[in-house]
Protein backbone atom coordinates (compact mmCIF):
# COMPACT_ATOMS: atom_id res chain seq x y z
CA UNK A 1 0.00 0.00 0.00
CA UNK A 2 1.64 3.31 -0.98
CA UNK A 3 1.60 6.38 1.04
CA UNK A 4 -0.56 8.06 -1.50
CA UNK A 5 -3.61 5.65 -1.06
CA UNK A 6 -2.93 6.00 3.23
CA UNK A 7 -3.02 9.89 2.56
CA UNK A 8 -6.92 9.29 0.51
CA UNK A 9 -9.49 10.67 2.71
CA UNK A 10 -12.18 8.65 3.20
CA UNK A 11 -15.78 9.07 2.11
CA UNK A 12 -18.33 11.31 3.85
CA UNK A 13 -20.88 9.21 5.52
CA UNK A 14 -22.13 11.75 8.34
CA UNK A 15 -25.28 12.33 5.93
CA UNK A 16 -26.51 8.74 6.39
CA UNK A 17 -27.71 8.64 10.05
CA UNK A 18 -29.72 11.74 9.31
CA UNK A 19 -31.33 10.04 6.47
CA UNK A 20 -31.98 6.75 8.34
CA UNK A 21 -33.79 9.14 10.65
CA UNK A 22 -35.58 10.85 8.53
CA UNK A 23 -36.93 8.11 6.87
CA UNK A 24 -39.84 7.20 8.50
CA UNK A 25 -41.36 10.66 8.43
CA UNK A 26 -40.43 10.66 4.40
CA UNK A 27 -42.54 7.06 4.45
CA UNK A 28 -45.53 8.52 6.31
CA UNK A 29 -45.90 12.10 4.32
CA UNK A 30 -45.57 10.23 1.57
CA UNK A 31 -48.32 7.80 2.81
CA UNK A 32 -50.84 10.24 4.22
CA UNK A 33 -50.16 13.56 2.10
CA UNK A 34 -48.45 12.75 -1.32
CA UNK A 35 -50.73 9.60 -2.38
CA UNK A 36 -53.91 10.78 -1.44
CA UNK A 37 -53.32 14.09 -3.28
CA UNK A 38 -51.91 12.34 -5.94
CA UNK A 39 -54.89 9.59 -5.87
CA UNK A 40 -57.16 12.64 -5.77
CA UNK A 41 -55.97 14.31 -8.94
CA UNK A 42 -56.29 11.20 -10.97
CA UNK A 43 -59.68 10.64 -9.51
CA UNK A 44 -60.48 14.30 -10.57
CA UNK A 45 -60.54 12.74 -14.30
CA UNK A 46 -63.09 10.35 -13.64
CA UNK A 47 -66.75 9.93 -13.91
CA UNK A 48 -66.87 7.76 -10.86
CA UNK A 49 -69.20 7.14 -8.11
CA UNK A 50 -66.61 5.06 -6.05
CA UNK A 51 -67.64 1.75 -6.28
CA UNK A 52 -67.70 0.47 -10.04
CA UNK A 53 -65.42 0.99 -12.72
CA UNK A 54 -64.56 4.88 -13.37
CA UNK A 55 -64.78 6.77 -17.00
CA UNK A 56 -62.23 8.75 -17.98
CA UNK A 57 -63.63 12.50 -18.69
CA UNK A 58 -60.62 13.85 -18.66
CA UNK A 59 -60.69 17.75 -17.65
CA UNK A 60 -64.75 17.34 -18.00
CA UNK A 61 -65.39 17.81 -14.11
CA UNK A 62 -63.60 20.89 -14.28
CA UNK A 63 -65.63 22.08 -17.37
CA UNK A 64 -68.66 21.14 -15.29
CA UNK A 65 -67.66 22.29 -11.97
CA UNK A 66 -66.90 26.46 -13.50
CA UNK A 67 -70.21 26.30 -14.65
CA UNK A 68 -71.79 24.86 -11.55
CA UNK A 69 -73.79 27.70 -9.88
CA UNK A 70 -73.83 25.84 -6.31
CA UNK A 71 -69.92 26.36 -6.57
CA UNK A 72 -69.87 30.18 -7.38
CA UNK A 73 -71.94 30.52 -4.27
CA UNK A 74 -69.32 28.34 -2.22
CA UNK A 75 -66.69 30.06 -3.58
CA UNK A 76 -68.70 33.34 -2.53
CA UNK A 77 -69.15 32.13 0.67
CA UNK A 78 -65.47 31.10 1.16
CA UNK A 79 -64.99 34.97 0.76
CA UNK A 80 -67.72 36.36 3.33
CA UNK A 81 -66.28 33.40 6.00
CA UNK A 82 -62.41 34.93 5.60
CA UNK A 83 -63.60 38.58 5.25
CA UNK A 84 -66.23 38.19 8.30
CA UNK A 85 -64.04 35.97 10.80
CA UNK A 86 -60.16 37.12 10.25
CA UNK A 87 -61.02 40.84 10.87
CA UNK A 88 -63.60 40.52 13.92
CA UNK A 89 -61.57 37.65 15.43
CA UNK A 90 -58.70 39.69 14.97
CA UNK A 91 -59.89 42.90 16.92
CA UNK A 92 -61.28 41.55 19.90
CA UNK A 93 -58.68 39.19 20.46
CA UNK A 94 -56.25 41.93 20.18
CA UNK A 95 -58.68 44.38 22.63
CA UNK A 96 -59.29 41.42 24.98
CA UNK A 97 -55.04 40.26 25.16
CA UNK A 98 -54.34 44.02 26.22
CA UNK A 99 -56.73 44.03 28.98
CA UNK A 100 -56.15 40.67 29.87
CA UNK A 101 -52.04 41.50 29.46
CA UNK A 102 -52.87 43.86 32.65
CA UNK A 103 -51.83 42.68 36.45
CA UNK A 104 -56.06 42.43 37.30
CA UNK A 105 -56.94 40.05 39.65
CA UNK A 106 -58.03 36.48 38.17
CA UNK A 107 -56.75 36.96 34.95
CA UNK A 108 -55.70 33.54 34.16
CA UNK A 109 -59.07 32.26 34.65
CA UNK A 110 -60.61 35.37 32.52
CA UNK A 111 -58.01 33.69 29.99
CA UNK A 112 -59.09 30.35 30.50
CA UNK A 113 -62.63 31.49 30.28
CA UNK A 114 -62.15 32.76 26.44
CA UNK A 115 -60.07 30.55 25.52
CA UNK A 116 -62.10 27.73 25.97
CA UNK A 117 -64.47 28.14 23.09
CA UNK A 118 -61.43 27.24 20.87
CA UNK A 119 -60.79 23.96 22.41
CA UNK A 120 -64.61 22.74 22.14
CA UNK A 121 -65.59 20.22 19.45
CA UNK A 122 -66.80 21.89 16.60
CA UNK A 123 -69.62 19.44 16.57
CA UNK A 124 -70.08 20.26 19.96
CA UNK A 125 -70.56 23.96 19.69
CA UNK A 126 -72.76 23.49 16.34
CA UNK A 127 -75.22 21.65 18.03
CA UNK A 128 -75.45 24.01 20.94
CA UNK A 129 -75.84 26.85 18.73
CA UNK A 130 -78.32 25.23 16.98
CA UNK A 131 -80.53 25.02 20.06
CA UNK A 132 -79.64 28.34 20.89
CA UNK A 133 -80.85 29.65 17.69
CA UNK A 134 -84.16 27.72 17.30
CA UNK A 135 -86.71 30.58 16.82
CA UNK A 136 -89.28 28.37 18.56
CA UNK A 137 -87.85 27.08 22.03
CA UNK A 138 -84.09 28.31 21.44
CA UNK A 139 -82.51 30.62 24.38
CA UNK A 140 -82.62 33.75 22.41
CA UNK A 141 -86.33 33.52 20.73
CA UNK A 142 -87.47 32.90 25.24
CA UNK A 143 -85.34 36.25 25.65
CA UNK A 144 -86.85 38.12 22.82
CA UNK A 145 -90.57 36.83 23.51
CA UNK A 146 -90.11 38.48 27.18
CA UNK A 147 -88.22 41.17 26.16
CA UNK A 148 -89.96 42.44 23.17
CA UNK A 149 -86.83 42.06 20.96
CA UNK A 150 -88.44 40.70 18.19
CA UNK A 151 -85.05 40.14 15.94
CA UNK A 152 -84.04 37.25 18.70
CA UNK A 153 -86.90 35.30 17.69
CA UNK A 154 -85.99 34.81 14.05
CA UNK A 155 -84.52 31.61 12.54
CA UNK A 156 -81.74 33.03 11.29
CA UNK A 157 -79.84 29.27 10.29
CA UNK A 158 -83.01 28.83 8.32
CA UNK A 159 -83.09 31.97 6.60
CA UNK A 160 -81.07 31.88 3.18
CA UNK A 161 -80.27 35.66 3.39
CA UNK A 162 -78.82 35.15 7.02
CA UNK A 163 -77.52 31.32 7.27
CA UNK A 164 -73.96 32.08 6.51
CA UNK A 165 -73.55 35.20 8.26
CA UNK A 166 -75.09 33.53 11.80
CA UNK A 167 -72.54 30.47 11.77
CA UNK A 168 -69.83 33.19 10.86
CA UNK A 169 -71.06 34.68 14.05
CA UNK A 170 -70.96 31.50 16.05
CA UNK A 171 -67.46 30.93 14.11
CA UNK A 172 -66.11 33.96 15.27
CA UNK A 173 -67.43 33.21 18.94
CA UNK A 174 -65.71 30.10 18.64
CA UNK A 175 -62.40 31.46 17.49
CA UNK A 176 -61.77 34.55 19.59
CA UNK A 177 -59.95 33.19 22.55
CA UNK A 178 -57.47 31.55 19.77
CA UNK A 179 -56.44 35.29 18.29
CA UNK A 180 -56.46 36.48 22.01
CA UNK A 181 -53.95 33.83 22.79
CA UNK A 182 -51.57 34.42 19.76
CA UNK A 183 -51.93 38.65 20.78
CA UNK A 184 -50.75 37.69 24.54
CA UNK A 185 -47.86 35.58 23.18
CA UNK A 186 -46.96 38.27 20.88
CA UNK A 187 -47.24 40.83 23.75
CA UNK A 188 -44.95 38.82 26.16
CA UNK A 189 -42.03 39.62 23.90
CA UNK A 190 -42.44 43.01 23.58
CA UNK A 191 -39.87 45.24 25.60
CA UNK A 192 -41.21 47.01 28.48
CA UNK A 193 -38.85 49.86 28.24
CA UNK A 194 -40.64 50.58 24.79
CA UNK A 195 -43.59 51.36 26.77
CA UNK A 196 -42.04 53.06 29.40
CA UNK A 197 -40.55 55.69 27.11
CA UNK A 198 -43.77 56.59 25.51
CA UNK A 199 -45.43 56.54 28.41
CA UNK A 200 -42.23 59.44 29.38
CA UNK A 201 -43.18 60.92 26.30
CA UNK A 202 -46.36 61.56 27.09
CA UNK A 203 -48.11 59.39 24.33
CA UNK A 204 -51.95 58.60 25.69
CA UNK A 205 -52.65 55.10 25.95
CA UNK A 206 -54.43 55.44 22.67
CA UNK A 207 -51.60 56.44 20.94
CA UNK A 208 -49.33 53.61 22.41
CA UNK A 209 -51.72 50.98 21.42
CA UNK A 210 -51.89 51.71 17.47
CA UNK A 211 -48.64 53.67 17.17
CA UNK A 212 -46.17 51.10 19.24
CA UNK A 213 -48.18 47.80 20.16
CA UNK A 214 -50.10 47.00 16.90
CA UNK A 215 -47.30 47.62 14.37
CA UNK A 216 -44.61 44.92 16.85
CA UNK A 217 -47.55 42.68 16.61
CA UNK A 218 -47.07 42.69 12.88
CA UNK A 219 -45.99 39.02 13.07
CA UNK A 220 -48.95 38.10 14.89
CA UNK A 221 -51.69 39.64 12.51
CA UNK A 222 -49.96 38.05 9.19
CA UNK A 223 -49.80 34.55 11.12
CA UNK A 224 -53.31 34.86 12.40
CA UNK A 225 -54.19 36.04 8.92
CA UNK A 226 -52.67 33.07 6.99
CA UNK A 227 -54.27 30.82 9.83
CA UNK A 228 -57.73 32.46 9.58
CA UNK A 229 -57.65 31.94 5.66
CA UNK A 230 -56.27 28.02 5.66
CA UNK A 231 -59.09 27.53 8.19
CA UNK A 232 -61.95 29.12 6.64
CA UNK A 233 -61.34 27.08 3.59
CA UNK A 234 -61.69 24.12 5.44
CA UNK A 235 -64.45 24.63 7.64
CA UNK A 236 -66.97 21.85 7.28
CA UNK A 237 -68.44 20.08 10.90
CA UNK A 238 -69.66 23.78 12.28
CA UNK A 239 -71.43 24.51 9.05
CA UNK A 240 -72.85 21.16 8.54
CA UNK A 241 -74.09 20.90 12.03
CA UNK A 242 -75.18 24.15 11.94
CA UNK A 243 -77.28 23.98 8.44
CA UNK A 244 -75.78 21.47 6.47
CA UNK A 245 -75.01 23.80 3.98
CA UNK A 246 -78.40 24.85 3.69
CA UNK A 247 -81.04 25.80 3.37
CA UNK A 248 -80.99 25.60 -0.86
CA UNK A 249 -77.09 25.65 -0.86
CA UNK A 250 -77.26 29.04 1.04
CA UNK A 251 -74.47 28.16 3.25
CA UNK A 252 -72.98 25.36 1.20
CA UNK A 253 -68.82 26.00 1.79
CA UNK A 254 -66.69 23.86 -0.27
CA UNK A 255 -65.92 20.93 2.09
CA UNK A 256 -69.20 20.24 2.47
CA UNK A 257 -70.33 20.63 -0.97
CA UNK A 258 -67.31 17.69 -1.32
CA UNK A 259 -68.92 15.61 1.09
CA UNK A 260 -72.38 15.79 -0.33
CA UNK A 261 -71.27 15.07 -4.15
CA UNK A 262 -69.04 12.24 -2.73
CA UNK A 263 -70.90 10.64 0.37
CA UNK A 264 -74.83 11.34 -0.74
CA UNK A 265 -75.09 12.09 -4.81
CA UNK A 266 -71.78 8.76 -4.89
CA UNK A 267 -69.96 11.22 -7.31
CA UNK A 268 -66.90 10.81 -6.05
CA UNK A 269 -64.96 11.83 -9.47
CA UNK A 270 -66.89 15.56 -9.57
CA UNK A 271 -66.03 15.36 -5.54
CA UNK A 272 -62.10 14.89 -5.99
CA UNK A 273 -62.37 17.69 -8.82
CA UNK A 274 -63.87 20.21 -5.93
CA UNK A 275 -60.99 19.12 -3.64
CA UNK A 276 -58.69 19.46 -5.77
CA UNK A 277 -59.64 22.84 -6.55
CA UNK A 278 -59.65 23.77 -2.32
CA UNK A 279 -56.62 22.15 -2.45
CA UNK A 280 -54.89 24.80 -5.84
CA UNK A 281 -56.47 27.83 -3.64
CA UNK A 282 -55.10 26.55 -0.25
CA UNK A 283 -51.63 26.91 -1.70
CA UNK A 284 -51.99 29.52 -4.11
CA UNK A 285 -53.13 31.90 -0.80
CA UNK A 286 -50.32 30.07 1.18
CA UNK A 287 -47.30 30.76 -1.48
CA UNK A 288 -49.05 34.43 -2.35
CA UNK A 289 -49.08 35.47 1.64
CA UNK A 290 -45.05 34.04 1.89
CA UNK A 291 -43.99 36.03 -1.25
CA UNK A 292 -45.61 39.38 -0.22
CA UNK A 293 -44.46 39.00 3.20
CA UNK A 294 -41.14 37.09 3.61
CA UNK A 295 -40.53 33.55 4.46
CA UNK A 296 -39.84 34.71 7.87
CA UNK A 297 -43.40 36.42 9.06
CA UNK A 298 -44.31 33.00 11.09
CA UNK A 299 -41.58 33.18 13.23
CA UNK A 300 -41.26 37.18 12.89
CA UNK A 301 -38.21 37.79 11.22
CA UNK A 302 -39.59 40.06 8.46
CA UNK A 303 -37.27 40.17 5.36
CA UNK A 304 -36.88 43.90 4.31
Amino acid sequence: MTSATLARPKPRRDWLPGTLFLLPTFALFALFVVYPIVYNVQASTLDWDGVNVGEFVGLGNYTELLKDPIFVTTLKNSGWWILLTIVPQALIGFFLALLLNEKIRGRSIYRAIFFVPAVLSPVVVGIVWQRMLDPFNGVFAKIGRATGLEFLTKGYLADPKTAIFAAIVVNVWMWTGFSMLFYLAGLQLIDDSVLQAAKIDGASTWKTVTAIIWPLLKSTHLSLLLLGIIGSLKTFELVYVLTEGGPNHASEMLPTYTFKQAFQLQSVGYASTISVVLLVIAVVSSLSMVRAFGSGFLTGDDKK
